[in-house]
């Protein structure tokens, strides 16, 4: 069966065991608690094993569901959806696909007409702040930084921030 193994490893990090110290309170291997750490499927037993040494409830441990991934085109319309929501959490995913279209769409307006592309990007701002704040808040960071976008070649630290690997909290694992 396959585990939540975020879950695993952040339970074993709020307890500040390391996986060696999991292994010895399990019974199981450390090779074992490795490879359930990467993803790898887990036998029951050893679901009631890590779930004992955690004191967490088992079934809180499995994937219930596969999620359907994201289409870019549902990424894009869920960003223009919560144009108001600077409070919440944006994947990479989301993110760069939504830059990637608002990009589009203004060099297309360009080619169009002048004016167009100056009342497009109006339209888009508010959604690309709150698409971008909502990154930020994925990674951990502070929505201000995206103030940089202002500063020349600030673009560039907002850009390499935007890229960085969501951040795994016990909290967002609950969710």
């Amino acid at each position: 069966m396959k585990t939540n193994s975020n879950k695993i490893k952040a339970l074993r990090l709020d307890k500040s065991w390391s996986q060696e110290q999991l292994s010895e309170r399990s019974g199981l291997s450390l090779r074992t608690i490795q490879r359930i750490e990467n993803g790898s499927n887990i036998s029951a037993e050893s679901l009631r094993l890590i779930a004992e040494a955690l004191s967490a409830d088992p079934s809180e441990l499995i994937l219930q569901k596969k999620q359907k991934p994201q289409t870019p085109v549902e990424s894009i319309k869920k960003s223009f959806m919560e144009y108001a929501n600077f409070s919440g959490k944006a994947t990479r995913y989301e993110y760069w696909w939504f830059l990637l279209f608002m990009v589009l769409v203004l060099a297309i307006a360009t080619i169009i007409h002048e004016q167009l592309n100056q009342i497009v990007a109006i339209i888009f701002l508010v959604p690309f702040l709150a698409v971008g704040s909502r990154r930020l808040n994925d990674i951990g960071r502070s929505v201000w930084w995206q103030l940089f976008l202002l500063v020349p070649f600030g673009q560039i630290v907002v850009l390499f921030m935007m890229a960085e690997k969501s951040e795994i909290t016990s909290v967002a694992l609950e969710e």
